[in-house]
Formats: structure tokens, sequence, C-alpha cells
């Protein structure tokens, strides 16, 4: 939800068992509230669900059927944004402190109750709504700009792990559209930061692993220290305690427990998406890649295998072309390598265009030799299989 346009007056849903009350209460409030009632429960819980969500949701205690205090709990539920006002004419303080409890209530107000009463009542109500929105507006701006910030650093320090990171991204997203999750954002945000750690590497040793060079003892083991450095980066991050815990037990076979489910999702997938990324990188075929996961019993979770390889069969044709630097826009996933005029590597295939990447490639551009144009792109919004994804990068 966002907040209230300026001149609508805050909506205010009224539900008690007296029409003649509710009548009344329009009356008196209407000049400062656009105010909606319902006669009982059932309807008051109906109207939840009808146009633009209510600031302040006021219910009577003692109603047929369902009281006040379990609509005001399952309004806790269907509206959470919305603060809970208690209007009663019940005097019982036990049974009002459990409805108080169980609903979130904000305020309680005794009937019979002045118009200048309610009015204040109704104001509090509305301010707190506010106050509570804009905090997580706030959190919801922070955060995504805390992980804009941790991405743009990646693209510039090593640019080859954040294309993998964003070919990780489009083969995990069409995964999750056949195996779905309630916070995707979250696995998918998962996925994305895993490579973060890449960060801690050399580049000596960042060029290597990204050529497929034999690593070193020592060198293997700043990579295998990786994951943990990424968690590190973002486990001070509010509302990421998921993410990072998806990328602390990615290493985990889908039979470490009994039967995969105590291993957090995200880190099912990340397994997944992060070995198939591993293969293919490798020049594998994606049959043979497919037979690879397929061969490593219990290392993976059957139902993401099952929808890679449904992927797999329906990549179907991308157009690519080909636009000069000036015609590169936000979105656009490179196609090709893009390298210096005498043919040095500068970003690779399957990354998408961002902010700080086109600003990366300006500036190459302005040194000597430039860059080699045109780049070979694909449009935004590309709709990308799971082995397209992963061969658009090779």
């Amino acid at each position: 939800m966002t907040t209230q346009p300026a001149g609508r007056l805050p909506r205010v849903l009224f539900v008690d068992d007296e029409p003649n009350l509710l009548n009344g209460l329009r009356r008196q409030l209407r000049r400062d509230f656009d105010v909606v009632t319902a006669v009982g429960a059932a309807n008051g819980l109906f109207s939840l669900g009808r146009e633009d969500p209510f600031e302040v949701i006021v219910s009577d205690f003692l109603m047929p059927g369902i009281n006040g205090a379990e609509f005001l709990t399952q309004v806790r539920k269907a509206a959470p944004d919305a603060t809970r006002m208690l209007l009663t004419g019940h005097t019982n303080l036990a049974d009002a402190a459990i409805t108080v409890n169980q609903g979130g209530i904000f305020r309680m107000l005794l009937k019979p109750v002045d118009q200048e009463t309610i009015t204040e009542a109704l104001n509090d109500c509305v301010a707190q709504h506010r106050l509570v929105i804009g905090e997580r507006e706030l959190l919801e701006r922070t955060l995504r700009g805390s992980v804009d910030a941790l991405m743009d650093v990646l693209s510039l320090a090593n640019p080859a792990a954040f294309a993998r990171a964003t070919r990780m991204r489009r083969t995990a997203a069409v995964i999750l559209d056949a195996v779905p999750v309630p916070d995707r954002w979250a696995v998918e945000l998962a996925v994305l930061m895993s490579q973060l750690g890449a960060v801690s590497l050399p580049p000596a040793v960042a060029a290597k692993l990204d050529a497929g060079e034999q690593l070193s003892d020592a060198e293997q083991r700043m990579v295998d220290e990786t994951p943990e450095v990424a968690e590190r980066l973002i486990s001070s991050i509010p509302r990421l305690e998921s993410v990072a815990a998806a990328i602390r037990h990615a290493r985990k076979n889908f039979d470490d427990t009994a039967d995969g489910e105590d291993i957090p999702f995200g880190a099912r997938l990340l397994r997944v998406v992060q070995d198939y990324d591993g293969l293919v990188g490798e020049g594998k075929p994606t049959q043979v890649v497919q037979l690879t996961l397929r061969s490593r019993p219990g290392h993976y979770d059957p139902a993401m295998l099952d929808a890679l390889a449904a992927a797999a069969q329906d990549d179907g044709d991308i157009e690519a072309s080909a636009v000069t630097l000036g015609d590169v826009a936000i979105g656009m996933v490179l196609a090709a390598d893009v390298c210096s005029g005498n043919g040095t590597l500068l970003v690779n295939a399957g990354q998408e265009m961002t902010v700080s990447l086109m600003s990366r490639l300006r500036n190459f551009a302005a040194l000597e030799g430039g860059i080699a144009e045109p780049l070979i792109v694909y449009p935004p919004g590309t709709e990308f299989s799971a082995a397209r994804s992963l061969a658009s990068a090779r």
C-alpha cells in the first residue's frame, strides 16, 4: 500500500449489528472520513476485498455469529496494514483484554461515544496507519538501495561473477515458474546475491575461475570461502535473514535430511542453478548437463530438475540484434562477449545491462582502442528458458 493520495479522505470501515448506529456514524463522520459500513462481521469481512483498502477498521464486540474478537483477529490477517479499533458497550474487562490482544487493537472506546471523541480517536488511528506505512516504505527503499549498491559493486569488481549471478537468476526464474514459492522475491535475491563473495577473490584467481582453469589448493580455499563472505555481507541487512540462510545451506544435498524439506527452499534452488551453470560453463551440451545432474542421486530436489528438463525442451528462438553502445538500453542482455578494440575481454555475455555496467562500457570506450562495436544484445524483457539463459553467456 502506498501513501494516501492528497485530497482523499481516510477510508474507515465500521462493523456493527445495529444498522441505526451505523447510519448515525456515517452522517456524523462523512465530512472527515470516507465511511463504509457493514452490518455484521460476515459483511465486514466481505468488504475487505472490495475497492481500496481501509486505513481504519472499527468493530463492535457483541455481534451474532462472529463476535468482535474473532472478527478483528481475522482482520489482522486479511488487512494487516489497517489500524483496528474496538467500539463496544460490553464492559467485561477480561473479554475486552482478550480482544485487544488477539486483534491487535490500537484504540478501544465504550458506547455511547460523542462525535468529538470518536473523531479524535479515528484521527489517531489514521496517524498510526500512516506511521506504519511510512516506516515500511522507508525500510523497503533502504533494502532495495542496499541490494542495488552491493550488486553494483560486484558488477564493477568482478564482472564475470555478476554475469554468472544474472544467468543463475534467469535460470532460477524458469524453475520458480514451475515450482512456485510464496516469498519468491527472497529466493531470487538469494540466487542473485550468492556471488557477492567473489569480491574477495584476487583478480588472477577470479580470471582463472571464470576461464575454468585448474586452481591451486590455496586458490580453491579462497573460492570455497566465498559463500561465507556473501553471507557476512548480507546478514546485517534487515529482512534478508532467509537470503543469508539460503546461501549458508546451498551446498547441502537434498537427502541430507529425510526428505530435503528441512533445507530452505532457496538453498535447494541455489544448489541446482549453481551446478547447472557450472556444467554448461564447461561447454557441456544441455542434454549432457541434464544427465549429469540426474546421475547424482540425492544431491538435488527432483521437482527442480524436472522443471529444468521441461524448460530445456521448450527452448524457442530468441532474436538478438546488433546495436551501437549509444543505443544500448537498461535491461538488455548481452548475447555475446564485449571486447576492447584490441580483443581484450571486457564484459561476459549473459550480463544484463545496468546503469553501472553502461557507465563502465562508456569509460572503456573513451580509452585508446575503445570497444568493439556493434554489441549483440537481446531486448529487455526477453523470456529466457533455462537452456537459453546459460547458452547466451557462452
